[in-house]
């Protein structure tokens, strides 16, 4: 199996030798692999040369091989060489008598082994040499263990262990199958190594709420039609259940001071292992700081009510979850530079966090959050003592900042509506429901070689079945002890080897307890192999999201199929969705099971592909067994408010007040007394009041006015009746019973795992389970779940005309400065909607006029206030793929270049539920329309129309300095939002275009395209800037003409005028 080695420590026979030896645990391993433990001590004494004999610190005794000192079960066969001794009484360590209960009940998710079905099993549990084995006849047809009354106490034993935990032994549980010719062959096996936290702190535990559920598991087992039966056998079932008093903890007159320690350490690391509260609560104030509604506030609320719809509640739970993480991050924030505000006072050198400095500031939270206002006045006068610390501040841009403050108020406007729980994380794993194993747990079998221990996490393919029961341990007292060992002979010291209780002395002894009836005794009342239990459940998946892609396109065509065990029930593949990695399925699937055979529910999705196989993406499993039979209530949770009407209808079959009335007499209460106006009610001494909202809103709210909450024939009354016990519900966990929280309403986000490679998560699934016994079958509609339709709307946005837009070009005739206007919008993207007005061509003031109509057309959803867009990325693609956008209008202006790209103005991001009022005139315009987040806002979806000027934020150039202004230009523009039906009855063109068509701008004659107007680029660039340079020109050069004119002519007229003159001398 494996080896160890160690060191002995050498004892001279002249050497004082000490009288204590510790036992140890020695770990030996088969090679690398770790095979087992041993607990022991070694010690190594030289022999006496003169009487060649040890002198040991302890004289040992042999023990002689026979079968009263070995019982036949461990009776040695093999010849013995060597001696054996016992252990000396001296180093012993100190004992504790302690009682185990091991319930049986069952094997769950068998896998077939060499092909064959697990047909008869046997499982055996052992514990410091004690062997308890129940057997299980057909495992396919009936996988509990057969248990009846008579033999259930076999499985208790008695058994002293060391009073120091570390030298407790280990249990192992071990199951075997049986085949043809008294053949056995191993299933797996398990060691439990962590058998503390089994332990009980006394043995009245908060176990008998299962006292109620096992009613109604058995009720659920029989048929539902036939009534006399089915009356007849719970009458019986109650009358045998109430034969047995539990009387409740805090009835309890004494209890014994160690009983007392062990809770308070209980309690202590308890509350070691769970985070601080004192954050949570400050978190959860400030959250609900803003839910102290005013008038305004509870008018909005109602009008939102009287149309929601689920959908409304679940992003209403997503708002309330966003706030809290931001909450908490804005007070990580704050605490991390209290915290470099604190070390730089005391002469912190390093700026750089390091662990240590992790480690205080975790240290300090809880310190700086009680400073209060002294806090923040040193860490005002630190934060002005230390300028350097403005280095670690986040800079936000001011659009930025707009943005995220619009969002805020839109999440706090939306948590007007009732919410539930969304968890992050699996049910199980949340720290008040103890993964649902107060009742049943389950035990992973490992078969072959590996790690087969329960502080490890083993290898899931090698396990081929898991053990179903339930483990405690809990000390008994001397005189319990005493009082059920009284027949046996008391041994010279106590053994570690346990005593097996027998029926009778365990009869007797309970005779004499104040017992109450146990959680494995009352199950082993249900007879599920031959009764089974039929659940009908609704599952609600909501959406995925996967981590990786599946498809080529870097996509997946995701669908679901619904498992139970290994037997498919639901193939949704015709629900398949295309291109996407975020499915969205909005579905709720219904189905019954029975108990026990199908217990576990998988949840799997899968890839869709059009020619090769389909791929298994990943899958998720719910334990349905352990829930039904926790005593957290895990079959519907329970709404923060009870509503018999509208989108917060209640789910349940029983009202708050039936669940508070039972649950009262399961763990044997006072029933509630009501207040005369039905406001609170106490149970015992405890007092539970109604939400004041719901009060408010009987006392305060027309009678015409209720109906989108409760029934027209519920009375007021009523209402705050119900409410005032669904508040102690909800509080049973904080006032009653600490370990018996119950579930809350809530969706529970999944993790997503393929069982060959369980270490690696591949994405989240949101949804929740509902879980009703077909005795009482739920009857109302599963809730409506299915996608929101999206409503179709056109937006139509004018473009009059802009001002003061950078004029971005210049000259090189005449050095002046021009810009070649136009406006580009879209909403969908640049490449997908994107439209542009003409070019206002020249323009020398940044002034543009247009006269353009835009025309977007999209699709809305109203509650989650996103655009959904579908489109085809590739012609091979099947399917769209779909997006969801913000409803924000990008509406730019460039400067227009022929051979060059054309240059980026100015930009303005409207966003459309929140539009900022725009400016009458064009003075008025300033950057604080955009920057500012409180300047007044309308939401276009409401008001439909606004028309005014915009600024536009000009972008940022290198090494340019600008200052809060950042103002770019101005456009005027006017919105009008319609829906599609509204859109076809009044039809408007595209830009200036009919119907209802626009009229041409009204531009300067300036305006031109040089390139095509010659003419006028002549009269108004060239003529305008240089008339008198050309009049002189045209001038001086007419005089150069007529200069040379003259002297090319002026030779002739002299020659001509000399020859006149001498010819007519000579003539005359």
């Amino acid at each position: 199996m494996g080896r160890f080695s160690t060191t002995a420590k050498l004892y001279l026979s002249h050497e004082d030798k000490p009288k204590e030896l510790l036992f140890q645990w020695y770990e030996f391993k088969f090679g690398e692999k770790r095979a087992g433990e041993i607990l022991a001590v070694f010690e190594l004494n030289e022999v006496d040369p003169k009487t060649q004999q040890t002198e040991s610190i302890f004289d040992l005794e042999e023990i002689e091989i026979t079968p009263e000192n070995f019982p036949p079960k461990l009776y040695i066969t093999k010849l013995m060489k060597n001696k054996i001794y016992e252990i000396p009484d001296e180093i012993m360590p100190d004992l504790k008598s302690y009682e185990i209960d091991v319930m049986f009940w069952g094997l769950r998710e068998c896998r077939p082994i060499n092909f064959q079905s697990i047909q008869q099993a046997e499982v055996s549990i052992d514990c410091a040499g004690v062997r308890m084995t129940k057997a299980i006849k057909d495992v396919q047809k009936y996988p509990n263990f057969e248990s009846t009354s008579t033999n259930s106490d076999t499985y208790k034993i008695i058994v002293s262990l060391p009073k120091d935990n570390n030298f407790w032994p280990h249990l192992s549980i071990c199951c075997v199958q049986h085949r043809l010719f008294g053949m056995k062959e191993p299933i797996g096996n398990l060691v439990v190594t962590d058998l503390q936290k089994y332990i009980t702190n006394n043995r009245n535990r908060n176990d008998k709420s299962i006292r109620q559920l096992a009613l109604d598991a058995d009720a659920a087992t029989l048929d539902i039609q036939n009534k006399p039966l089915l009356k007849r056998e719970t009458s019986m079932f109650e009358r045998q259940i109430s034969q047995i008093k539990t009387p409740y903890e805090k009835q309890q007159s004494t209890m014994s001071h160690n009983s007392l320690a062990q809770e308070d350490s209980v309690e202590k690391s308890e509350i070691q292992t769970q985070p601080s509260n004192d954050n949570d609560d400050k978190l959860e104030s400030s959250i609900d700081s803003y839910q102290q509604l005013t008038t305004l506030d509870r008018s909005k609320r109602d009008q939102m009510e009287k149309s929601a719809s689920w959908w409304s509640k679940y992003y209403a739970s997503k708002a309330k979850l966003r706030l809290e993480k931001k909450t908490k991050h804005d007070l990580d924030e704050e605490l991390q530079l209290s915290y470099n505000v604190y070390a730089d006072f005391f002469e912190d050198e390093s700026k750089v966090v390091t662990n240590q400095a992790l480690i205080l500031l975790n240290k300090a939270k809880k310190a700086f959050i009680n400073l209060g206002k002294f806090g923040k006045k040193f860490e005002r006068f630190a934060v002005n003592e230390f300028a350097h610390l403005a280095d670690y501040s986040k800079i936000k841009s001011f659009i930025e900042e707009s943005l995220d403050i619009i969002e805020i108020d839109h999440l706090k406007e939306l948590t007007l509506l009732q919410t539930f729980d969304i968890i992050e994380t699996e049910l199980e794993n949340i720290n008040h429901y103890g993964g649902f194993n107060d009742c049943l747990e389950k035990f992973p079998l490992y078969k072959g070689k590996g790690t087969n221990r329960s502080d490890e996490k083993g290898d899931e393919s090698r396990v081929y079945a898991k053990f179903k029961g339930k483990l405690r341990i809990h000390e008994i007292t001397l005189d319990e002890r005493r009082s059920t060992l009284g027949n046996i002979s008391s041994s010279r010291r106590m053994s570690m080897y346990p005593v097996l209780f027998t029926a009778k002395r365990e009869s007797d002894t309970e005779q004499r307890r104040d017992s109450h009836i146990h959680t494995n005794q009352e199950m082993s009342q249900l007879d599920l192999n031959h009764h089974p239990i039929t659940l009908k459940c609704r599952l609600y998946i909501i959406k995925a999201l996967l981590f990786r892609s599946w498809d080529a396109s870097g996509k997946a065509d995701p669908y679901i199929k619904i498992l139970l065990d290994r037997e498919v029930i639901i193939d949704d593949v015709k629900g398949r969705l295309y291109n996407t990695l975020e499915p969205v399925f909005g579905r709720c699937f219904e189905f019954e099971l029975t108990i026990p055979q199908q217990s576990l529910l998988r949840i799997q999705l899968w890839d869709w592909d059009l020619t090769n196989f389909d791929d298994k993406i990943a899958e998720t499993s719910i334990d349905i067994e352990n829930r039904w039979f926790s005593c957290h209530r895990a079959t519907c949770g329970l709404q923060k408010r009870y509503d018999s009407a509208g989108y917060n209808v209640w789910r349940d079959t029983k009202p708050p007040v039936v669940i508070l009335h039972s649950l009262c007499q399961t763990v044997k209460l006072d029933l509630p007394v009501y207040a005369t106006d039905f406001c609170s009610l106490t149970i015992g001494d405890v007092r539970f009041d109604c939400d004041p909202e719901c009060i408010e809103f009987i006392k305060n709210t027309k009678s015409n006015d209720l109906l989108h909450r409760k029934v027209y024939h519920e009375s007021p009354n009523e209402y705050l009746r119900q409410n005032t016990a669904l508040a102690a519900l909800h509080a049973w966990g904080k006032k009653i019973n600490q370990k018996g929280a119950l579930v809350s309403e809530h969706i529970e986000c999944r993790s997503l795992v393929d069982p060959l490679r369980p270490d690696i998560e591949q994405g989240k699934l949101e949804m929740w389970l509902d879980i009703f016994p077909m005795s009482r079958p739920p009857s109302s509609a599963p809730v409506n779940i299915t996608p929101l339709k999206p409503m179709p709307y056109q937006l139509r946005v004018t473009i009059w005309n802009t001002s003061n837009v950078e004029l971005n070009d210049e000259n090189f005739i005449t050095g002046e400065k021009t810009s070649d206007i136009y406006v580009k919008a879209w909403i969908l993207g640049e490449q997908d909607d994107g439209q542009q007005t003409d070019i206002h061509y020249r323009s020398l003031t940044g002034e543009g006029n247009f006269n353009w109509r835009f025309i977007f057309n999209f699709n809305y959803i109203d509650i989650e206030e996103k655009i959904v867009h579908e489109k085809k990325e590739s012609v091979f693609q099947i399917g769209n793929t779909l997006r969801k956008l913000p409803p924000r209008i990008v509406i730019r202006v460039y400067d227009a270049d022929l051979f060059v790209a054309d240059d980026f103005l100015g930009e303005c991001v409207l966003n459309l539920t929140h539009l900022p009022m725009g400016a009458k005139i064009a003075k008025k315009c300033k950057s604080d329309i955009l920057l500012n987040s409180k300047h007044r806002a309308l939401n276009l979806f409401v008001h439909k129309r606004v028309a005014g000027w915009w600024p536009m934020i000009a972008p940022r150039k290198s090494e340019e300095i600008r200052d809060t202004a950042l103002l770019g230009g101005k456009v005027e523009a006017e919105f009008c939002l319609l829906r599609a039906e509204e859109a076809e009855k009044n039809p408007v063109g595209i830009g200036r275009e009919a119907p209802q068509a626009l009229d041409e701008p009204n531009r300067p004659k300036t305006s031109f395209l040089w390139f095509t107007s010659p003419w006028k680029t002549f009269r108004y660039v060239i003529w305008r800037n240089f008339r008198w340079t050309i009049l002189i020109a045209v001038v001086i050069f007419i005089f150069v003409i007529f200069v040379l004119i003259a002297l090319w002519t002026l030779p002739a007229e002299l020659v001509k005028i000399t020859l006149n003159t001498i010819f007519r001398t000579n003539t005359g």
